[in-house]
């Protein structure tokens, strides 16, 4: 039987196995496959097309964090931006998680890097926590619901 309640479901970063921060939003994740036309001569001598699967390329997906930050999370990014960086890029696993937080779905990423990162803004005369938005690119994502 379904639940009529609202659900509130959260999407947290993993990290070595430990969730360790709550995200605003995520968003631009896509998956997508390349294929490559091949035409060939049948014995017949009719043309025949047909097509392969070439290789994944890189996609980007967009995250949003407020201030509760990962001090390990913001370490990786600030590192990976320096050019002399060796090791910059790692797995990232996204686990969303219901109003209990326990996990229901996790986005596996691999070899995700930070390629940009936008800064909280200040608008005067309103309180509030600063959000920043950050966009990693992967080469490859996989879901899996629990």
């Amino acid at each position: 039987m379904l639940d009529d309640a609202v659900v509130t479901y959260q999407c947290q970063v993993e990290l070595g196995g430990l969730r360790v921060e709550t995200l605003k939003s995520v968003s631009a994740v896509t998956v997508d496959q390349e294929y490559i036309d091949v035409v060939s001569m049948a014995p017949s001598g009719k043309i025949q097309w047909d097509y392969v699967q070439g290789l994944p390329g890189w996609k980007n997906v967009t995250l949003t964090r407020s201030a509760d930050k990962s001090e390990e999370f913001t370490q990786w990014i600030q590192e990976a931006r320096d050019p002399a960086a060796t090791g910059k890029e790692r797995d990232l696993v996204l686990v969303f998680v219901n109003a209990r937080n326990e996990p229901v779905k996790k986005m596996s990423f691999a070899r995700v890097h930070p390629v940009s990162w936008s800064g909280p803004g200040v608008t005067a005369g309103e309180s509030g926590v600063g959000e920043e938005t950050l966009e990693l690119r992967y080469l490859d994502v996989d879901t899996k619901f629990l």
